[in-house]
């Protein structure tokens, strides 16, 4: 199948050598990636049809006008659109964010961009997390989880927590609240891989979505979103795992809780948790869950919930305990110590 071909005009040599190289990393097997220091060049290959389409500095827009080739500029100051509705990248930040505004302007002409264009062989596994405990590691313990999967399979993290700290987690604080914006596009039948990929955010080999940031965006009409909604996502970047913290709040979510394969179950060692978790593990059981369900204590060090400290615990103790969870549960091999 043809790969999506996307040309990087601009005078900096540089520049243009380092964002073409993080796009093409991030586009993996789906997306070529051309370069072009020299106006002369890109007209060339324009005219030969060698890409379809460009990301460009603003002398080559009409080059790229008059071959009627999708264009987005790079621009120095200017985002939004133009008068000819051509998108405008600012130019001077993230690589990441210019890949994800590049994502979110192409729409369908980069569908698959950074995703394998057929659907996986195996189907998607969901792992869930869910207490009743305040601060017990629910969010750590999802995106360690995550990472340790997604260094060998597609995976993603999300969360359903309505007060969720993922943010000053991994020091990223106004991170945009895409899940119901994915949620529209779900229910207009628009949903696709590079939507999806355009709100994905990475910690490590941890792709996740940012968490809602008001109440309201976690429900539709008062109830929680649908399981299909999830299946959705999941079909959407042909992901093998989707990991869900379901926050503290249950209420109305056996439909999802069902559709975890395995639910983990974060607990801590004072009385009261453990009486509030034994109430919980009770509920399970009289739903039907407690089957797929496993109580874990992750020896969290005194700083799981600070951006410095993050890394230290996913290499340290509390990820060697996540994995040996994993391995026991076979989601690793049982001989696999990668990190």
């Amino acid at each position: 199948m043809k790969r999506t071909c996307i040309g990087i005009y601009g005078g900096e040599c540089d520049y243009v050598r380092k964002l073409a190289g993080y796009i093409r990393k991030r586009g993996e097997d789906s997306l070529e990636v051309k370069t072009f220091t020299k106006r002369e060049a890109l007209e060339a290959c324009l005219a030969q049809g060698g890409v379809d389409c460009v990301l460009t500095e603003p002398d080559g827009e009409p080059l790229c006008a008059e071959y009627e080739v999708w264009t987005a500029l790079l621009s120095e100051g200017k985002t939004g659109m133009t008068e000819r509705e051509i998108p405008c990248i600012e130019k001077y930040q993230s690589a990441e964010q210019i890949w994800k505004l590049l994502l979110k302007f192409g729409g369908e002409r980069l569908t698959g961009a950074g995703i394998p264009l057929v659907k996986t062989d195996k189907e998607t596994t969901f792992i869930g997390i869910a207490s009743p405990l305040h601060g017990c590691g629910k969010t750590s313990l999802g995106l360690c989880i995550s990472r340790v999967l997604g260094q060998r399979e597609r995976t993603m993290f999300l969360t359903l927590d309505e007060f969720s700290c993922l943010p000053e987690i991994l020091g990223e604080g106004g991170e945009t609240a895409e899940l119901s914006e994915l949620y529209y596009y779900y229910s207009q039948g628009k949903l696709s891989g590079a939507r999806l990929q355009s709100a994905l955010c990475r910690w490590g080999e941890a792709e996740y979505l940012a968490p809602a940031g008001e109440l309201g965006d976690l429900y539709k009409e008062g109830k929680p979103y649908e399981a299909s909604f999830f299946r959705a996502l999941a079909w959407a970047g042909t992901y093998r795992y989707v990991v869900i913290d379901f926050g503290n709040s249950l209420f109305q979510k056996e439909e999802l809780l069902a559709m975890s394969e395995r639910l983990y179950i974060p607990e801590q060692g004072s009385q009261g948790s453990l009486v509030r978790t034994d109430c919980f593990w009770g509920w399970l059981e009289r739903k039907g869950f407690s089957e797929r369900a496993v109580r874990c204590r992750i020896p969290w060090g005194t700083g799981s919930g600070r951006p410095d400290n993050l890394r230290l615990e996913f290499l340290s103790e509390a990820g060697e305990e996540i994995r040996q969870l994993l391995k026991k549960d076979g989601f690793l091999p049982k001989g696999d110590d990668e990190r």
